[in-house]
């Protein structure tokens, strides 16, 4: 029943700016600024259908633009809000996914670097209460390692549930020639990722390709305002959201920006 559980649980929850105009070949881009980020624009706000419910979802920044938290209209199982925490070198340190109110949450990811600066390991808790600004009574808790490839892409994942080491999940993440994540039955844009808009997305997701797979619409930044994520188990942020529908961003030049 415990393994039912996080199965169905794993499928509800589950710095430089590009420059296209400069680059004869996406593939040469890759090779020369493997982790660049398009950070002329940011995701603002996004809206998806839960249960009929259609649900707003807002993202907030810091003043160095990097995301604090996710906050939407109606959160709930296998889409709570999201907080953000940095270290005083900015890397991210925490993410949590809180119900509201704040006194609980679905997931509470710690990380932890190696002298490169990459992560290297998480440790993650399931189901739990926040008690002193910690988490506490919680379901379950997992580590997961990663390794790198030699552009400092996520190269490989082991899951481990710590009351079943024995049963690991191994991942592999593989790039084609065009930069862009090798997945059977993929087929993607020649548009930006709305992943490369922050380094954080491109971790989270596990996904640092140049172009999108899911996406149905675009603005005329070429990023995209509809994302069909649930047609083959895409995410954004880590959450299985589904159809994303009026994806917008804050563009340098807007006001405000």
């Amino acid at each position: 029943m415990q393994k039912m559980y996080r199965y169905c649980l794993m499928l509800c929850i589950g710095f430089a700016t590009i420059a296209f105009a400069g680059c004869n070949k996406l593939e040469d881009y890759i090779e020369n600024n493997p982790l660049s980020t398009y950070d002329r624009c940011r995701v603002s706000s996004m809206t998806y259908s839960f249960l009929s419910n259609v649900i707003g979802v807002t993202i907030n920044y810091n003043a160095y633009g990097d995301p604090v938290s996710i906050v939407q209209t109606q959160s709930g199982t296998g889409h709570p809000d999201g907080i953000f925490r940095y270290d005083n070198k900015r890397r991210l340190k925490d993410y949590i996914g809180v119900y509201a109110g704040g006194g609980s949450f679905e997931f509470w990811h710690k990380y932890y670097y190696d002298n490169k600066g990459r992560i290297v390991r998480d440790t993650t808790y399931t189901l739990g209460n926040i008690v002193n600004d910690a988490p506490a009574d919680y379901y379950g808790q997992s580590v997961t390692t990663y390794e790198y490839d030699k552009y400092g892409r996520v190269s490989y994942t082991k899951h481990v549930w710590l009351d079943t080491p024995e049963f690991p999940y191994e991942t592999i993440y593989t790039y084609d020639a065009k930069g862009n994540l090798a997945k059977p039955g993929l087929v993607y844009d020649n548009k930006i990722s709305i992943n490369r808009t922050h380094r954080i997305w491109m971790f989270i997701t596990r996904n640092y390709s140049l172009n999108n797979a899911w996406a149905t619409a675009w603005n005329d930044d070429k990023l995209p305002t509809a994302m069909t994520l649930n047609s083959e188990g895409g995410n954004f942020a880590g959450f299985y959201y589904g159809n994303l529908d009026n994806i917008a961003y804050q563009c340098k030049g807007d006001s405000p920006f």
